[in-house]
């Protein structure tokens, strides 16, 4: 009795502490139609890829409904731009998944008490990556998803994961997953400045930076004395300044040796 006694006492002791989340009880309507709206993505593709297939394959052989469906595939990702989008939807769905299963599995908590996640509503394509808009249910917040970005990033495949707050409704946030810098690029930029003025002076448009780059025309300027004169001037005005220098000089010399004679006398001795 006395060993029973210390082991339930040891195991009262324990400080570990689980946090327990219930499962929200819904009816089976409610999950079929949150799983239709979560898979509505890949629902919808594969019903147009059925119907096709089902409709080829009653007016047409096996032959030209295969070649017909490899045809399609094969051409929309030979076109850039059809590539490109259907890549970029392709990330924006996965995104939708990959978060809300790391939402669920992360350490930190992001559901509220009854266990209900944040409503994914829509992903759409940035140039960065993708924006996913999420509506936070009553018992959570947008600063419980910042905790979790450190996860969501990984989760995602992604480089980044950053939070924008929408500032007129606190319940609505978007989850910025970054992938790509559009500012990494070794090609330069071209700017519309630079073609707007081309074309405003009729020169032919080029990309910004593409423009040889030539030795600067440096004119030699004229080195002016402190009287402002040009220096290749300087030794005529000065030749010309110490003549009349030593003309005004002479000049009151010849008048002081000239008499001056009043009335038949010398009066040079009293003027000064």
């Amino acid at each position: 009795m006395a060993k029973s006694s210390a082991r339930v006492r040891s195991r009262g002791a324990r400080g570990d502490v689980m946090e327990m989340w219930q499962v929200p009880k819904q009816s089976w309507p409610a999950v079929l139609l949150g799983c239709v709206i979560r898979w509505r993505a890949e629902l919808t593709l594969l019903t147009a890829v059925i119907v096709t297939l089902v409709w080829l394959g009653q007016n047409t052989n096996v032959v030209v409904m295969w070649l017909s469906t490899l045809g399609v595939v094969g051409l929309v990702f030979a076109i850039p731009h059809t590539r490109r989008f259907v890549v970029a939807r392709f990330w924006c769905v996965l995104d939708r998944h990959r978060l809300r299963t790391c939402l669920r599995n992360a350490k930190i908590r992001t559901m509220n008490l009854d266990g209900a996640l944040p409503f994914m509503l829509w992903a759409r394509p940035t140039k960065t990556g993708e924006r996913v808009w999420v509506w936070t249910r009553a018992g959570s917040s947008a600063d419980d998803l910042e905790q979790v970005l450190g996860y969501i990033a990984p989760a995602c495949f992604a480089r980044d994961a950053r939070i924008t707050r929408v500032r007129s409704m606190s319940t609505l946030v978007a989850i910025e997953l970054v992938r790509r810098d559009p500012l990494n690029n070794p090609r330069p930029i071209a700017s519309p400045l630079a073609r707007l003025g081309a074309r405003m002076q009729g020169e032919n448009v080029t990309a910004e930076g593409t423009e040889p780059i030539t030795a600067a025309t440096v004119t030699p300027l004229p080195v002016r004395t402190d009287d402002g004169q040009p220096a290749s001037e300087a030794p005529a005005a000065a030749a010309a300044a110490t003549k009349k220098a030593t003309a005004t000089k002479a000049k009151p010399a010849e008048q002081a040796t000239k008499p001056v004679v009043v009335n038949g006398e010398d009066l040079s001795d009293y003027i000064d």
